[in-house]
């Protein structure tokens, strides 16, 4: 899977969540929509996403610590790998199929600068994800032969839809090119999302704060160095990171919303 990986730049993994902790997952998405509103953003008339959510509960944090998924990311990221962010993403039914942002790579959206970018993301998917509904999409081999490759070049009708029953993963390099296609009869698309990287690398986000309950954790079946950024601030140029010439002030809401829009006219 290790090798597979390295080559297409992603993995679909089936069955990754079982049927009782979908359950549990989808009613702690609930609840944190109820109980933490000012953590939610609204980034598009059809995309939510859920901040610094791991500070409120502890409802997420086997997710992040998935078995499965991490005994596959160990082998990809080796004993270096570390938790790096985790937010929550909601799709909603929308008309206008064009307010997707379109084909790019994560974490840094300079096409320069692709080759800075070197993190995993894993996507859990709390809903079912048919051919009518929104979903993830991916460009095979761009996070490497087609390295190349600019997004802005990519027609919108290319790369592979990643489908699947509620319960599937799909982990990806943070370098392969992707985006969320829209579908017309679309039902709510719901997943949680992590990324991980090695841990001598600068953090890739500032929007994640790791809680005393996590990094204090003594537990032999994590990586040794698995929560050891919860105290870097050397954080990576890029979508992650609050722009120096924005007031401290600003609600983290609002800054996450000037981040995406600058990130989008650098596309």
């Amino acid at each position: 899977m290790a090798d597979d990986f390295h080559r297409l730049g992603y993995l679909h993994v089936p069955e990754a969540l079982t049927a009782e902790q979908l359950v549990r997952f989808n009613a702690a998405v609930d609840r944190h929509v109820r109980d933490f509103p000012d953590n939610w953003i609204s980034l598009s008339d059809s995309f939510c996403e859920g901040t610094n959510i791991l500070p409120h509960t502890a409802d997420f944090d086997e997710v992040i610590e998935n078995p499965k998924t991490l005994e596959i990311l160990k082998a990809i990221l080796g004993e270096n790998i570390t938790f790096e962010e985790f937010a929550i993403m909601l799709r909603n039914p929308t008309a206008n199929l064009n307010e997707v942002k379109g084909w790019h790579r994560d974490l840094i959206r300079e096409y320069e600068r692709r080759q800075e970018i070197d993190a995993i993301s894993i996507m859990f998917y709390l809903s079912d994800v048919s051919s009518t509904d929104h979903c993830f999409a991916i460009v095979p081999e761009s996070h490497n032969r087609l390295l190349d490759l600019n997004p802005k070049d990519v027609p919108a009708s290319a790369g592979i839809d990643l489908i699947g029953p509620a319960g599937t993963a799909v982990i990806f390099h943070a370098r392969a090119i992707h985006n969320g296609r829209l579908k017309q009869n679309s039902t709510q698309r719901r997943t949680l999302q992590a990324y991980y990287s090695n841990r001598l690398d600068q953090r890739t986000n500032e929007w994640t704060q790791i809680p005393p309950r996590l990094y204090q954790k003594q537990d032999a079946s994590l990586p040794p160095h698995f929560y050891s950024k919860w105290n870097v601030t050397n954080i990576q140029e890029g979508v992650g990171k609050r722009p120096a010439d924005i007031s401290p002030d600003l609600p983290l809401s609002e800054v996450i919303r000037e981040v995406q829009r600058r990130a989008k006219l650098k596309m």
